[in-house]
């Protein structure tokens, strides 16, 4: 992976699919140490203070078929999992579909964008926010009890750069054995990191028991009829259970994001 690093960008999104647009090689990997206008999953914005986190996008020219092209955004949050466990070995978990959480809090998320070409994939943009060295008053104050980085778990600040760097090796890693292997092994070495196994979760007003992923990353759902069911992107109304307040039968459920 190459990492270009530039001092601020209004979205290292827009920028990695303009250069993948204009037939920029695979491997291309945009930070922005400032980031004005970054995007999160399911249209939300990504808060990022300059200089404290990694906000960087990836282009990559998989050739997979076009459903299975979300799988790459699932391998990504892997690689963000095993690049947080290696700062401040702590246990990473997973949120389907691209959320990174350490305690129930999120920590990272992964923006996967497709662009296809007569039924075949051109290009995935793989975008990645990790917090590293935000604190809690960087966070809008509804955010704060939801989300958290690397300093505030492991007390010590960390370089940006070499961050991004050693996450940038794990997901060169992964990609090898996609493009060595198919992307089969992603959702079972996804799951091993899954938050939410076996909760409970509502879905327009209906609850379901959260059972696994599918061979193309969709969720599967076990409805209270027992019919499995699939989820294939994430809806406003998918609402999980608050991983902090598990131990509790009355969990409060937040949305997901």
């Amino acid at each position: 992976m190459r990492l270009v690093i530039q001092e601020e960008a209004e979205s290292t999104q827009d920028l990695a699919k303009e250069c993948a647009v204009r037939g920029e090689p695979e491997g291309l990997a945009i930070m922005a140490l400032s980031q004005t206008k970054g995007r999160g999953a399911a249209g939300h914005s990504w808060v990022s203070p300059p200089g404290k986190n990694v906000a960087l996008s990836m282009i990559l020219r998989p050739r997979v078929a076009p459903e299975n092209a979300p799988l790459l955004g699932l391998m990504a949050s892997i690689g963000v999992a095993e690049t947080v466990e290696a700062c401040v070995k702590e246990p990473a978990q997973l949120k389907w579909p691209n959320d990174v959480l350490v305690g129930g809090r999120k920590i990272a998320g992964i923006l996967p964008e497709a662009s296809l070409n007569n039924r075949e994939v051109g290009f995935v943009i793989i975008g990645i926010g990790l917090n590293v060295n935000s604190e809690l008053q960087d966070f809008p104050p509804d955010l704060r009890d939801s989300v958290t980085s690397l300093m505030l778990i492991g007390g010590k600040k960390l370089d940006v750069e070499e961050t991004a760097r050693d996450l940038l090796g794990r997901m060169e890693y992964l990609y090898e054995r996609v493009k060595s292997e198919g992307c089969g092994f992603i959702p079972g070495l996804w799951m091993t990191r899954w938050a939410h196994r076996d909760a409970r979760l509502t879905l327009n007003g209906a609850s379901y028991t959260a059972e696994g992923v599918d061979a193309d990353g969709a969720l599967l759902m076990r409805a209270d009829s027992g019919e499995l069911e699939r989820l294939a992107f994430v809806e406003s109304d998918l609402i999980w259970p608050d991983l902090r307040q598990l131990s509790s039968p009355d969990d409060d459920k937040i949305p997901i994001s």
